[in-house]
């Protein structure tokens, strides 16, 4: 009841701020703009965490509602964003979004004039897997169109695409056309669940599972209770957790994860999984409520000993929670590259029962908290580093699971007993510049549930 009132305080908090009427009725794209700016500058005051360097609505703003949003981000924010069409967003959010069904890197070559696809992962059953698209892939071409910095992702946006395919000749640093394939885009099931296996390392088994975004809802969890229910039979105490292009999502999911991985005590115990820190505003209204998180209860935990992550730039904020929230309970190791380094969580704010009907078709997503693990980690600005700094060879083109992938190979070495296996592998450099992985909003973001402006947060 406690939580209750409080929220309805903050309801009646920003339900006034949104919906107050303007002095402008004339009906115009202006009146309409500075309505939704309104409510913007209502739940920025609220709870964004660096909510007091939110300058106060005075005057109708009629600014796009995207370009008034990023006018009030503090300089240090990389993260909050806004969309102005939410129901693609929270189709995308559950795992069932309009695609193509693979992910990309995008890089340059050429002496940085053209731009090339690689294929970090295909989704099973998805139209990219059916059109025999693979991991490592280069496309070179869509639509008969060469890829540069201008056109590259309007082409890669496209729902029905021809690509041409090439293959790398690194001995005359050339590409060979390979072949042409087509495919459409459709509703998909994108169950991040996409590889698993068990490896023996002498006689011990050792777990390997590839875990590609943290989804809104448990849709896909009896996949993963399915895959940690396999490893418990068969004795697997050593994960080999694959999260180099995991960019986050949400809380729900990071929970059940790390709760299908932790000690069985550290669950069976609810051991503390992290804090939340907010803004003193939120502090104020939530003084008397515990808003830390704790393992819960999960009856396919796999008891789990040692952990190790393969991690990249691409390794981003619910991924980065995950790993720093088991590390005081059991032994973490990282292998790979520098993590993202997201510290932050989010929430998603809409209209979704007209409490904040001047939001209109729009979306935002503000940093709300920052969290620390059980001994008080946080601030990783720089990414969390690797204990063993293994390049990610994508464009080699080795499979989920092949032992010749210098990371994985890495982590098999480091788990039978050499704790220094770097080897010319790791020395490798891509020689094409890196441009960046897909823009899409979910990806590097952390999204967890909170005390609910309205029926703000529905993730």
């Amino acid at each position: 009841m406690r939580k209750s009132l409080i929220l309805l305080s903050v309801v009646a908090m920003l339900v006034v701020a949104c919906n107050k009427k303007d002095s402008n009725t004339d009906g115009s794209k202006a009146e309409e703009y500075a309505k939704v700016n309104k409510c913007i500058n209502g739940v920025m005051q609220t709870y964004y965490l660096w909510n007091k360097r939110v300058p106060r609505y005075r005057n109708a703003d009629i600014r796009n509602p995207e370009e008034y949003f990023e006018s009030l981000l503090y300089a240090d924010d990389r993260w909050s964003f806004i969309v102005d069409d939410k129901d693609e967003y929270l189709a995308e959010s559950e795992g069932t979004p309009y695609a193509k069904g693979y992910s990309p890197q995008f890089r340059y070559y050429n002496n940085k004039k053209n731009v090339m696809i690689l294929v970090e992962y295909v989704y099973p059953g998805s139209p990219a897997d059916r059109a025999g698209l693979k991991r490592g892939d280069i496309i070179l071409e869509i639509n008969g169109e060469e890829m540069n910095i201008d056109n590259y992702y309007d082409l890669y946006r496209k729902d029905d695409v021809t690509y041409l395919l090439g293959t790398y000749d690194a001995e005359n640093n050339k590409f060979d056309d390979a072949e042409t394939i087509s495919l459409k885009a459709e509703i998909i099931q994108a169950d991040p669940s996409i590889y698993d296996t068990i490896f023996y390392v002498g006689d011990k088994p050792v777990g390997y599972y590839v875990f590609t975004e943290f989804t809104q809802g448990d849709t896909y969890h009896p996949t993963m209770d399915a895959i940690f229910d396999r490893f418990k039979v068969a004795g697997v105490k050593d994960l080999i957790l694959d999260l180099r292009y995991n960019g986050g999502g949400f809380e729900d999911t990071e929970l059940h994860l790390a709760s299908v991985i932790a000690p069985a005590s550290v669950v069976s115990n609810h051991e503390l999984y992290e804090t939340k820190i907010f803004n003193k505003t939120l502090t104020k209204y939530l003084e008397d409520e515990d808003m830390s998180d704790y393992f819960p209860d999960n009856s396919h935990n796999a008891d789990m000993e040692n952990l190790y992550v393969l991690c990249t730039n691409g390794t981003a904020s619910a991924s980065e929670s995950v790993t720093i929230a088991l590390m005081p309970y059991m032994n973490v190791k990282l292998i790979g590259e520098n993590t993202y380094g997201k510290y932050t969580g989010m929430i998603t704010i809409y209209d979704s029962e007209g409490d904040l009907k001047e939001l209109g078709n729009w979306l935002l997503m503000p940093v709300v908290f920052k969290y620390a693990n059980a001994k008080g980690f946080t601030d990783f600005i720089d990414g969390l580093e690797p204990d063993y700094y293994v390049e990610d060879d994508l464009l080699a083109g080795y499979q989920f699971g092949d032992l010749n992938d210098p990371m994985l190979s890495t982590a098999i070495s480091v788990i039978a007993g050499d704790n220094s296996p770097l080897s010319a592998k790791s020395a490798y450099k891509n020689p094409f510049p890196y441009l960046g992985r897909d823009r899409s909003v979910f990806k590097n973001n952390r999204i967890s549930k909170m005390p609910k402006i309205s029926t703000v947060s529905k993730n």
